[in-house]
């Protein structure tokens, strides 16, 4: 089994099948950032991505269109976080309980669609569908290395990568950024400089909504052609896993984000080697034991920073007194 990962590794397939499952969680997990660094944690990741694969997949094979199918993918997932926002931000409902109630939602209604408008229950496959289009680079196509790790990979994979880059300019290069940051952190004192806290607020539910539908809309229009029910199968907690290790910046996002693609492309990967003698269940735990190793490793730095802020606030105090 063994020698036939590292046989995937060599040729880079494996890096391939990283590619396809790093770009859901990437995107969604950036929409996941945005949210989180204003103050509104969007814990429906999971509900609004299946409700966009579902848009994106109806409209796409309705209008013949994938572009028409993956802006009906984001725009269901921004009205859904417009949403969310009335709910917690107007009518001051916890966040928490409005994201589980997205997330079950989510579920409930991409069911109840598939079977009132299409007929069927377990998934919907249409006969013909443009997918997203895959990127094929000229002259860098036929060499052999360099073709594989640049070209043939689906066009929201680069754009998912060009998005780090988007939110890093957004956060950190924009007065807009500014206000995300200091609401998120300080809402009292940015309200009292004239900035609109639910605004602001309702904004980055918007830009979750949007990075979030891309990814639900690349599930069911680039990874596949078909929507299956609950077809996320977890990838949206995997993206709030991310949020949380990759710090709360872009760059640690990405970076996060290819940890637990990494996890997931090598689950995929030992089930298709033939002969392979490990259970399959303990295959499929593998993404889901990155996420409890990632959270534990999180909590540890969380609480040595901790630590680390008290040490210093202690070492200081003897020197206030004597000043």
């Amino acid at each position: 089994m063994l020698s036939a990962l590292w046989a995937q590794i060599i040729d880079l397939s494996l890096f391939v099948v990283l590619l396809r499952f790093t770009t859901p969680i990437l995107l969604s997990a950036l929409g996941g950032l945005i949210a989180d660094v204003a103050g509104v944690i969007n814990i429906g990741l999971e509900g609004l991505m299946l409700i966009s694969a579902f848009s994106a997949i109806a409209v796409g094979s309705v209008t013949d269109s994938w572009v028409l199918g993956v802006v009906a993918g984001v725009a269901s997932s921004m009205l859904v976080c417009y949403g969310m926002g009335f709910f917690s931000l107007k009518l001051k409902v916890d966040m928490i309980i409005t994201g589980f109630a997205v997330n079950i939602f989510g579920s409930g209604v991409t069911i109840f669609l598939m079977n009132k408008i299409f007929g069927v229950t377990g998934n919907y496959s249409p006969s013909a569908v443009h997918n997203i289009p895959v990127v094929r680079i000229p002259v860098i196509d036929t060499i052999p290395v360099l073709g594989k790790v640049l070209s043939g990979h689906s066009l929201m994979t680069w754009i998912a990568f060009l998005s780090v880059l988007i939110c890093v300019f957004i956060l950190y290069k924009t007065p807009y950024g500014v206000h995300l940051r200091s609401v998120g952190e300080a809402p009292q004192a940015a309200k009292s400089l004239g900035i609109s806290v639910n605004r602001i607020q309702f904004s980055a539910l918007a830009w979750s909504g949007f990075f979030t539908g891309l990814a639900g809309a690349y599930l069911s229009m680039g990874m596949t052609s078909m929507f299956v029910k609950d077809m996320t199968a977890g990838t949206g907690f995997l993206a709030l896993a991310v949020v949380l290790l990759g710090n709360r910046n872009p760059i640690g996002i990405l970076f996060g984000s290819l940890i637990f693609g990494l996890a997931s492309a090598i689950a995929t990967v030992v089930q298709t080697i033939p002969g392979s003698k490990v259970p399959s269940q303990f295959i499929q735990m593998i993404p889901y034991l990155v996420t409890i190793a990632a959270l534990v490793f999180f909590a540890i730095r969380k609480k040595k920073k901790l630590n680390d802020a008290l040490r210093a606030q202690s070492e200081r105090s003897p020197n206030a007194a004597v000043a």
